[in-house]
């Protein structure tokens, strides 16, 4: 794409987020001549003087609005869009009960239609909560099997299902018009400028451990993840703009990084020196009646293995290490080059 640069107009939705901060800073040191807009609400982000400058000294506008609420520039015309814009968070999805959904729906579809107008590639971060509930325990899951709906109703599946029906809804818009469109579905992305007030459980173990504090586990810890670096998703996200594959939905995910929370936590306490006690809590107590626990997720990562080549490179033990020496202040995301 270097040759293209001077003519490559970016859309970054989320972009002030956890993953979209690390994509922009990626976006940035492989092309030097883009431009790159970046929209968020800032809900679950912030923009301090770091990533001001940085965003000043790269030409990188920033717009502080909801994906519905912007106004696209004038003259403006992308080649491509990463929709990142979501709730987020297995605590932070609370805060939009009854209204997730269909905003999930309409932002998802006003950044297609404007995919089509511009004649852009388009990137949509799915969720793999979409597969539902499995009974298969530790047998990884791909994406064109079945997906089961629970039949009890709770916030957190009103996410999974939103994010199901935009992938099938823009799906069938591709059929009808022509819009480039592709899906990731994440498994547990974690890394640095990852926050734990939403419930994301790594950013919250590891500030207990540096405050010296307990490490509280939901139940007894026994829900398995594949934890994988958001260096990792970003990577797919650039190779799959990249490429030629359209109309479909990869996992992205490390099935080497397989561990319980328990274990997870174990690893935490012993890579930071802590000796921080790990507790049994009801998570209900830290975040009310309407908080679910997730499902075991595992991906089956052979699609996108096969189609770009992608593997991830990071073990759990490198990740962790990266976040506690971020924690502890010394590490600069916000503005590194």
């Amino acid at each position: 794409m270097n040759k293209e640069d001077k003519n490559t107009h970016i859309l970054v939705t989320g972009g002030a987020g956890f993953i979209g901060t690390h994509l922009v800073n990626e976006l940035v040191r492989r092309h030097k001549n883009i431009t790159i807009d970046v929209v968020d609400n800032l809900s679950n982000s912030f923009i301090d003087d770091d990533r001001k400058f940085f965003f000043k000294k790269h030409n990188i506008s920033f717009y502080e609005s909801s994906v519905s609420g912007f106004a696209f520039p004038e003259g403006r015309k992308y080649s491509q869009i990463y929709h990142l814009a979501s709730p987020v968070g297995p605590a932070g999805v609370l805060n939009y009960a009854g209204s997730m959904g269909v905003m999930i729906i309409n932002d998802a579809l006003k950044m297609a239609r404007r995919a089509i107008e511009d004649g852009a590639k388009l990137l949509c971060v799915s969720t793999s909560e979409v597969y539902g509930s499995h009974p298969e325990g530790d047998k990884p899951q791909q994406e064109d099997i079945p997906k089961i709906v629970p039949a009890r109703i709770t916030v957190r599946l009103e996410y999974g299902v939103g994010k199901l029906l935009m992938e099938i809804a823009l799906l069938n818009l591709a059929k009808v018009e022509p819009l480039y469109v592709n899906f990731i579905r994440p498994f547990n992305i974690i890394g640095p400028l990852q926050k734990g007030k939403v419930g994301f459980v790594v950013p919250r173990f590891v500030d207990a451990v540096l405050k010296g504090e307990p490490l509280t586990i939901f139940g007894d810890g026994s829900q398995k993840r594949t934890f994988t670096h958001v260096v990792d998703i970003v990577e797919a996200f650039l190779m799959l703009m990249a490429g030629n594959h359209k109309g479909k939905i990869y996992n992205v995910g490390n099935p080497k990084n397989l561990y319980s929370i328990k274990e997870l936590a174990e690893r935490i306490v012993q890579l930071s020196g802590s000796s921080s006690e790990i507790h049994r809590i009801d998570p209900k107590t830290l975040y009310g009646p309407l908080y679910e626990e997730a499902w075991n997720k595992i991906p089956n990562i052979g699609r996108i293995s096969e189609d770009l080549g992608w593997q991830p490179k990071y073990s759990l033990d490198e990740i962790l290490e990266e976040c506690i020496d971020f924690a502890r202040g010394n590490r600069n995301y916000l503005n590194p080059f």
